[in-house]
């Protein structure tokens, strides 16, 4: 893990000092825990996670935006399909938890993948247009952990 990038700002705030990796695992985890068969993931939510993947075109933000419909879509069915009644014995509850962490699990890794290609993504934004598109984008994901309650 030591060969993994180190955020190069570390100011002393909550999770300056994380790996990319680390960050986004944090914000995919928040995000992750916003999805239910029961409620749909708001517009703004959804925004949030495309604007943390620094497409740097409207495009490119349509592109991004359908990717987080079908992560969230392949997640609300995989937690659907892991809400099986229990049984009598208890043993089928179980079984269904397992499922939905399962489900939750691969939902957070995919998430951390398109929030890590958004940290590349976003330098390289920076470095075409001379940092005048925005902020950092690590920095983004500490706000947006810290906004979200991580």
């Amino acid at each position: 893990m030591d060969d993994e990038p180190r955020d190069q700002n570390h100011t002393g705030a909550p999770h300056s000092g994380a790996t990319d990796e680390e960050l986004s695992w944090t914000a995919a985890a928040l995000a992750t825990a916003w999805v239910s068969p029961a409620a749909p993931l708001s517009k703004s939510r959804g925004w949030d996670l495309v604007g943390l993947q620094h497409m740097g075109s409207a495009q490119g933000e349509m592109y991004a935006w359908r990717r987080v419909l079908r992560w969230e879509r392949q997640l609300v069915e995989a937690l659907t399909a892991a809400d099986v009644p229990s049984g009598d014995d208890g043993g089928e509850g179980a079984s269904s938890r397992h499922r939905a962490a399962e489900a939750r699990g691969a939902a957070t890794s995919a998430m951390r993948d398109m929030l890590l290609a958004g940290i590349t993504d976003g330098e390289r934004t920076n470095q075409i247009w001379g940092n005048s598109m925005g902020r950092d984008p690590r920095d983004e994901l500490r706000a947006f952990i810290a906004s979200h309650g991580g």
